[in-house]
């Protein structure tokens, strides 16, 4: 009995201290959870004022592509008047010389030969580092593409002068576009590539001389449709010495004497043209002037 009366404390003392560590585990069970409810409900609120900045830039993002729209809009519609403009700018515009007050002369190369000519011919502008604008029929672009890649490549330009030197004033529009076609798609063609020319020279200048008028806006409205402008000359040789013998001195001192700042020069791939060029690049630079192409040319800079 005694034994059993002192036994009792000893067991109520073990339960309080369990007690005690039960509410204890609960206490802390408590904070760690009520630390994790604030940690969630401030992450929840960091992300909503995450998404709230999101919608916020989301919206202006929305207004600025709002803009740009509006903006590309207006832009466009400049671009089509530019566009219209230009192809105003083109249909009439006849070039025959460049800015006078420039020092470049540009040498300009009609119609086309075999291999070996517009082999000797690329030789030359190499040899005295010029570049120069040449205007091949597409029907010689088709026998000879190799020479027109190197031309190409040695940075020289080609200009449409007719897939096969129709005299455009006796044909219809449909066959003017056909021969302004067929000379691209044989470029195209012998290059590999779709090559963009601003230029245009019409064969034998037909539809394009003092006295066809009507011919001449009929002609130059098709060429610029095709995104052209018409190249004519100011210094040339199958008229000018019509009543000579075209030898090399002649060809050359012609185009010499003649020659001034802002000139277009037109030689033919014939022997006694090409025979003549390194003369007269070398002669052109005695006197100051620059020989070029036409795209150097026409947006040279004038002279200070």
């Amino acid at each position: 009995m005694v034994q059993q009366y002192y036994g009792r404390p000893k067991q109520t003392k073990k339960k309080n201290i369990l007690r005690i560590f039960i509410f204890l585990f609960l206490l802390a069970a408590l904070a760690v959870l009520a630390l994790f409810s604030l940690s969630q409900h401030l992450m929840v609120q960091s992300l909503n004022e995450n998404l709230d900045t999101l919608e916020s830039k989301i919206d202006q993002i929305e207004e600025e592509n709002k803009m740009l729209w509006e903006q590309y809009d207006e832009i466009y519609e400049e671009n089509e008047k530019l566009r219209e403009e230009n192809r105003m700018l083109r249909s009439s515009t006849v070039i025959n010389n460049g800015n006078r007050e420039t020092n470049k002369v540009a040498i300009t190369i009609d119609d086309g030969a075999h291999a070996p000519l517009i082999h000797r011919t690329l030789d030359h502008l190499k040899e005295h580092n010029v570049r120069a604008t040449l205007f091949p029929m597409g029907s010689w672009v088709d026998q000879e593409p190799e020479v027109w890649q190197r031309a190409v490549n040695e940075g020289h330009e080609l200009g449409n002068h007719t897939y096969s030197h129709a005299f455009l004033s006796t044909v219809s529009d449909e066959r003017v576009r056909e021969e302004l076609k067929g000379w691209q798609e044989s470029v195209n063609d012998a290059l590999g590539f779709e090559y963009r020319t601003l230029f245009f020279r019409p064969p034998g200048m037909d539809g394009f001389t003092d006295s066809q008028g009507q011919q001449r806006e009929r002609l130059m409205e098709i060429v610029a449709d095709k995104g052209m402008f018409t190249i004519l000359w100011d210094i040339e040789l199958v008229y000018a010495l019509r009543n000579e013998t075209a030898t090399v001195d002649r060809i050359t001192r012609h185009v010499l004497d003649n020659a001034q700042g802002g000139s277009i020069v037109l030689l033919h791939f014939t022997e006694n043209d090409i025979a003549a060029l390194p003369a007269i690049i070398t002669g052109l630079r005695d006197r100051g002037l620059e020989p070029c192409s036409l795209s150097e040319l026409l947006l040279a800079e004038p002279e200070a």
